[in-house]
C-alpha cells in the first residue's frame, strides 16, 4: 500500500476554488476543489510549465471541469509524466471528445500512486488490481450487491458507497471498478486491515436491508418537509417557463419572490439593492425568523445566466427557507439545504452563498460562507473588516466533503455597526484589469457618515459603483444587503 504523502501545501486559493499540493517522492498530486474557472485553468497551465516531476491531477471535487483545464493537462502530458486520479465524468467526456481517453494515464485514486512517484509503475499496478476486482465481481455474487438507488455495498466492510453506482450489477463498467478500488484504498477499514474474504451473505443482506430502510426513511422525511414548499416552487417554475413569451412578466414574478423591500427587524435596519443583468437573475436574498430569537439573512448567486439559472435560484432560495424552520446551528442548516440542492442539481450548476444569523439578545452573529464573497463589517468607528470562513459552493458535493470544508464562525456586533453582504456582481464590476473590488466597497462604507440610516449607507456604495462604471453596464447580476445594527 502506498506510503503517506510527505508534504501538503495550499498552492492556489480564490473565492471559488482551491488547490492543495501533496508530495509523494518526486511526484506532485494537485488536489482541486470548488468550481472550475478560466483563472483556475490559467493557473494550472502556468504551474505545469514550471513543473519538472510527475504530476497527478485530482479533480473529483472540482465542479464544472471544462476543456481549457483538460487541455492544459494534455499539453503538459506531451512533455512530462501526468495522470488523472479518478477523474469526474465531465473530464472523461472531454478526454473522449479529443480522442485522448485511451492514451491518458488514469489512476483509481490518489492512493494508487506508488511511493516511488512513478506514474508508469502505478498505472501498471493499478490495472492488475482492477482486473482482480473485476474478477471478484464476476465470480462472487457477494460483490454485486447494490441498494435501492444502485449504490454499491462493499462486500468486505458492508458500507454503502454512494460514489459507485451500478445500474446493472452484472456489468459494473470501468468507472465503477475504479471507484470500488478507490473505496478499498481510501475508506474500507476491512481492506486496510488485510481482510480479503467477503462478509457472510446473511450479514450483507442485513446491512443492505438497513441501508434501504434508512434511505426510504430519509426520502420520506425529506419529502414530508419539502412537499408543501416544492409544490409552491413547482408553480413558480412553471410560471418561469413562460419567459419565452413574456420576459417582463417573468421579471415581475421574480421580484415578487425576493424581499427587496423587507420589513424592519428589532436587530437591525435593513436596506437592499437589487440590479439584475437580464430580465431574470441568478442572485437571491432572503430574511428569516429563526428559533432562539435569531434574525437570519442569506445572499446567494447561481452560476450562469438566463431562465435555467433563475429556476435554480428559486430552488436554492426555497431549500434554505425550508431548512431555516428546523432547529440547529447555521452550519447544520446550510449543510441540510446543500444536500437537498445536490440531489436536484446533479452538478449541472453550483450556487455560492452566505448565511448569517444575528442573536437579537446578544447581537452576536454566526455565519457560514459557501464559496461566496466575504461579507464586510464596518464598525461604528469607521474600521472595516472582511469576514472570512472556508466553504465549498452549494451543489459541488452532496455530503462529507461539503460538510468537512464548511466552518461556522462568529463575530460580535455593536449598535451602529454595519454588516454588508453582496454578490460578486459588485466587486467584479468593470474590466478584468481594473474591477471595482472589495477595497472600493470598504472605502465607500468608510466615507458614509455613521449616523446615516442603512438605506443611505448602501446608497453611498451604489453611487461609488456607478461613478466608477461611468455609464458602462454591469457584467453580472448585483445584489447587496446593508444591515445597520440597532
Amino acid at each position: 500500500m502506498p506510503s503517506a504523502t510527505t508534504s501538503e501545501q495550499l498552492v492556489y486559493s480564490a473565492s471559488d476554488a482551491q488547490v492543495v499540493r501533496l508530495g509523494r517522492g518526486p511526484a506532485s498530486i494537485l488536489r482541486f476543489s470548488g468550481a472550475c474557472t478560466p483563472q483556475v485553468a490559467g493557473w494550472l497551465a502556468g504551474t505545469l510549465r514550471e513543473t519538472r516531476g510527475p504530476v497527478v491531477l485530482s479533480l473529483r471535487a472540482l465542479a464544472g471541469v471544462d476543456p481549457p483545464l483538460v487541455q492544459a493537462a494534455l499539453d503538459h502530458a506531451r512533455r512530462r509524466p501526468l495522470a488523472f486520479a479518478d477523474p469526474p465524468d465531465r473530464a472523461l467526456e472531454i478526454l473522449e471528445q479529443v480522442s485522448a481517453l485511451d492514451r491518458t494515464p488514469i489512476l483509481s485514486c490518489e492512493a494508487a500512486l506508488a511511493p516511488s512517484g512513478s506514474i508508469p509503475d502505478s498505472v501498471a499496478h493499478d490495472r492488475v488490481a482492477l482486473g482482480e476486482i473485476e474478477s471478484r465481481f464476476r465470480i462472487n455474487p457477494l460483490w454485486r450487491r447494490t441498494d435501492q438507488e444502485h449504490a454499491w455495498l462493499c462486500a468486505l466492510c458492508g458500507m454503502e458507497v454512494e460514489s459507485v453506482r451500478i445500474p446493472d450489477a452484472a456489468r459494473p463498467g470501468p468507472v465503477a471498478i475504479r471507484r470500488i478500488r478507490r473505496h478499498l484504498l481510501e475508506e474500507c477499514l476491512a481492506w486496510k486491515a488485510g481482510r480479503q474474504a467477503p462478509l457472510p451473505a446473511s450479514v450483507l443482506d442485513a446491512f443492505l436491508a438497513e441501508v434501504n430502510r434508512r434511505k426510504a426513511s430519509e426520502e420520506a422525511e425529506r419529502k414530508r418537509r419539502l412537499a408543501e414548499e416544492l409544490q409552491s416552487l413547482q408553480g413558480r417554475v412553471e410560471s418561469m417557463q413562460e419567459l419565452e413569451r413574456s420576459m417582463d412578466q417573468a421579471k415581475r414574478r421574480q421580484l415578487h419572490l425576493l424581499p427587496i423591500d423587507p420589513a424592519p427587524d428589532p436587530a437591525a435596519e435593513i436596506a437592499v439593492h437589487y440590479r439584475p443583468l437580464q430580465a431574470v437573475s441568478g442572485d437571491f436574498l432572503d430574511f428569516y425568523a429563526l428559533e432562539d430569537n435569531r434574525f437570519g439573512v442569506a445572499v446567494g448567486d447561481v452560476s450562469g445566466h438566463g431562465v435555467e439559472t433563475a429556476i435554480v435560484m428559486g430552488m436554492a432560495k426555497m431549500a434554505l427557507r425550508v431548512r431555516s424552520k428546523a432547529l440547529g446551528s447555521v452550519r447544520d442548516l446550510v449543510a441540510l439545504a446543500n444536500a437537498d440542492l445536490f440531489s436536484e442539481l446533479r452538478r449541472s450548476a453550483f450556487v455560492t452563498g452566505v448565511f448569517a444569523a444575528i442573536d437579537r439578545d446578544t447581537r452576536r452573529m454566526s455565519y457560514v460562507r459557501a464559496g461566496h464573497p466575504r461579507p464586510i463589517v464596518r464598525r461604528a468607528g469607521g474600521d472595516c473588516e472582511e469576514l472570512d470562513a472556508p466553504g465549498l459552493p452549494f451543489g459541488v458535493d452532496g455530503g462529507k466533503r461539503f460538510l468537512a470544508g464548511l466552518e461556522e464562525r462568529e463575530v460580535e456586533l455593536f449598535p451602529g455597526d454595519v454588516v454588508f453582504l453582496y454578490t460578486d456582481g459588485l466587486i467584479e464590476a468593470g474590466p478584468p484589469s481594473a474591477q471595482f473590488g472589495p477595497e472600493r466597497v470598504k472605502d465607500a462604507l468608510r466615507a458614509a457618515p455613521g449616523e446615516l440610516p442603512a438605506a443611505e449607507i448602501l446608497g453611498s456604495v451604489v453611487a461609488a459603483l456607478d461613478a466608477f462604471l461611468g455609464g458602462a453596464p454591469l457584467g453580472d447580476d448585483l445584489t447587496a444587503v446593508c444591515l445597520k445594527i440597532r
